[in-house]
């Protein structure tokens, strides 16, 4: 699988912006605000759908455009497909429309109908904070992944979080006396329904990860709020008082484990590893990702690097730029000097300049 061009039209602050790839590593260097991290954003929209920055889709249209367009031409040994996307402000030439329209060469297709065709890994310097960050931040990771291969995950969790909203304002009124308790029963059978099915995809993605080899010993948790009929009766009382549902799997976490000298168990690398040990934690999430997918579409995902060299210290830059080999890669870079250590590792490479 390979990403050959890109176009976008009205994309963030390109108003027309043509990239060819021919090389299996591309790097994009150019001064902040030149356009890097959209070109990226715009794969990886391709990829997943999604935007890993916007909140809304206008913000990703041109300003005083109606409209935006990500085309992208994939090849493999089957043959090729052209990906598009239009975004859209919900209105074009006055009449309503979806914010997102997906095809597959001129054809409409669902979302879910469309990703998958790209799988691709994003690395930025925002995952940095993965292991010891937020537990949303990680929820994320999981969900983002398993979603790009499983719609069934990702129709489940928008199902899940829906019926999470429903439920949690239910529980404010039943807390203020305004509505009875019964009133739960349906959304607690839709949490239990989508939420195991939630929780036991995210435990065979973790299990994925006992296949892959990484040059520092690693293992992961699975830190899971466990969610059953039961388990809600239990903490009724609790979540009315609370006013928010308090189990389930808006609630679970992954802790990422390694072994201190001349210990015998494996302790949480975020409460007692170092900045460098932590960022290879970061790192082999993403090779864990990377193979997940890879074992899941039997195509080796893109992956995108942005600015991530940078935030790197030299052993973890090494170990990074060794993943060039496993397929096509694109990296992003304000730093000349970045140029150099890539064709120490790899070569040859297509350098595309941006300016602002």
């Amino acid at each position: 699988m390979f990403l050959a061009s890109l176009e976008l039209l009205h994309f963030r602050k390109f108003t027309s912006q043509q990239l060819k790839f021919v090389q299996p590593v591309t790097v994009l260097v150019g001064p902040n605000a030149s356009g890097k991290t959209s070109i990226v954003e715009a794969i990886f929209l391709l990829a997943s759908g999604e935007s890993f920055r916007a909140t809304k889709v206008e913000e990703m249209i041109g300003l005083d455009q109606e409209i935006s367009r990500v085309n992208g031409l994939v090849t493999d040994e089957q043959g090729e497909d052209k990906l598009e996307i239009l975004l859209t402000r919900g209105l074009v030439q006055g009449k309503r429309t979806m914010g997102r329209i997906f095809s597959v060469n001129g054809v409409k297709k669902r979302r879910s109908d469309f990703i998958g065709r790209l799988p691709a890994v994003v690395f930025r310097p925002e995952d940095m904070r993965l292991v010891e960050g937020s537990p949303e931040r990680r929820r994320q990771y999981m969900d983002t992944a398993i979603a790009l291969v499983d719609r069934n995950y990702a129709s489940s969790l928008h199902t899940y979080e829906q019926a999470l909203k429903r439920r949690n304002k239910l529980l404010q009124l039943i807390k203020v006396g305004e509505m009875g308790r019964s009133a739960l029963t349906f959304w607690n059978m839709q949490l239990v329904k989508h939420g195991q099915l939630l929780q036991q995809q995210r435990r065979a993605f973790f299990g994925s990860f006992q296949l892959v080899d990484f040059p520092v010993p690693l293992s992961i948790e699975y830190d899971v709020s466990l969610i059953s009929e039961t388990r809600l009766k239990e903490y009724e009382e609790r979540s009315i008082a609370a006013g928010h549902t308090l189990i389930g799997p808006h609630k679970d976490d992954l802790i990422v484990k390694f072994s201190l000298p001349n210990q015998t168990n494996q302790v949480s690398i975020a409460a007692y590893g170092s900045r460098g040990q932590q960022r290879m934690a970061v790192l082999w999430l993403k090779v864990c990702e990377m193979e997940f997918l890879k074992s899941k579409t039997l195509l080796q995902p893109l992956l995108l690097l942005d600015d991530i060299l940078s935030e790197l210290d030299e052993h973890s830059r090494v170990q990074v730029l060794s993943l060039l080999v496993r397929g096509q890669t694109i990296i992003t870079t304000a730093d000349a000097k970045v140029v150099t250590e890539v064709l120490q590792q790899h070569q040859p490479i297509q350098l595309v300049e941006l300016k602002l």
